[in-house]
């Protein structure tokens, strides 16, 4: 056996050090998704102190509740007498205008649902559009301009709801009744994120705000999450993988064996050819050697005399030969004249 070639150990390294990398790459990834960094704060994904997936996690394993998570628009869910959770909502989005948040917090709740609604604001002054959440559910903003205060945002007045949690004169958590259902309104969302969830410091207030309802959903939809069903989508969902590495190895195993053999093939000898001549050129070089340019002309004529000596009228042969004599020197023209005289039809 002999020893692999240059270009098969090269090829050999390429490949080892490909499924290196697409090995460390998806591992980074499968750490990321599995503490949850790739999604937003407050999302039930992402586990890491800002998330609120210990929340969820916790619901899932109480007894008589089931909790699922949302991934598709609002007017699309059709939970009812279920305990609905809208975390982060950006204040300025959510009182500035009807849609997408108010009137979907409104359908939801008119059907029997619990609407969690908590919001979240980091800009240095109240929300400035806040005009639709005062005009159709009399609410409105307060601001602490103390960046040390964890309340910085709250509600400065709220005449039609019931108070659940506030700081002195800050209102934090309120609520009210719609049609069938509730809504909860909270100015911040820190009292559902993970950090919040260890300490159980505010566990009384997170009861309050799920309710009675045996069912709770997270919706994700309002983060950017969605359901993509995609063929990667579906093989993070059923931990494919690993199994999606092998094949790329073995995909990529492939590629190399065919790519380069493995032991090298030995070189093939080289064949030798004699190059031969063809009877044509075998007939003009005998000509050549043999028979002279002026005489070509009179030698074809005499071997095809010799063989059609009888079809021939003497007139026709005597007009040949006298050809010959006059046009032997140029064999080409001679033979074109006499073969207009052997083929003419009467007399000429």
């Amino acid at each position: 056996m002999t020893a692999p070639s240059t270009n098969a150990r090269a090829g050999f390294l390429i490949v080892l050090l490909a499924a290196l990398f697409t090995y460390g790459l998806i591992h980074v990834f499968s750490l990321r998704f599995a503490t949850g960094e790739v999604y937003p704060e407050y999302s039930s994904l992402r586990a890491s102190p800002g998330g609120a997936k210990l929340l969820y996690d916790s619901l899932s394993q109480t007894p008589g509740v089931v909790a699922s998570r949302n991934y598709f628009p609002l007017e699309y869910l059709e939970e009812t007498h279920a305990t609905i959770f809208l975390l982060a909502l950006h204040a300025g989005e959510f009182a500035a205008d009807p849609e997408p948040y108010l009137d979907s917090v409104e359908r939801l709740a008119g059907r029997g649902n619990r609407v969690v609604t908590a919001l979240d604001w980091q800009g240095d002054e109240k929300p400035r559009h806040a005009e639709e959440l005062d005009k159709r559910w009399r609410v409105k903003f307060g601001f602490d301009p103390d960046k040390q205060n964890p309340h910085r945002l709250y509600f400065a007045d709220a005449p039609e709801w019931r108070v659940l949690d506030r700081d002195g004169a800050k209102i934090l958590a309120i609520e009210r009744n719609f049609k069938k259902g509730s809504v909860v309104l909270l100015s911040g969302s820190r009292d559902f994120s993970n950090a919040s969830t260890v300490k159980f410091d505010r566990l009384g207030m997170v009861c309050a705000a799920i309710g009675t309802a045996s069912r709770v959903v997270f919706d994700e939809r309002h983060f950017g999450i969605a359901e993509s069903g995609t063929v990667v989508g579906l093989a993070r969902r059923f931990r494919l993988t690993g199994m999606a590495l092998g094949l790329a190895l073995c995909a990529a195993l492939f590629i190399w064996k065919n790519a380069a053999g493995f032991p090298p093939l030995a070189d093939a000898p080289r064949s030798e050819t004699l190059a031969g001549r063809t009877s044509i050129s075998g007939l003009f070089t005998l000509l050549r050697r043999h028979i002279k340019p002026a005489d070509l002309a009179a030698t074809c004529w005499n071997e095809w005399l010799a063989g059609n000596r009888r079809e021939l009228t003497p007139d026709r042969r005597a007009r040949a030969e006298a050809i010959l004599r006059e046009h032997g020197r140029t064999p080409l023209d001679a033979v074109r004249e006499i073969q207009t005289v052997l083929h003419s039809k009467g007399p000429l």
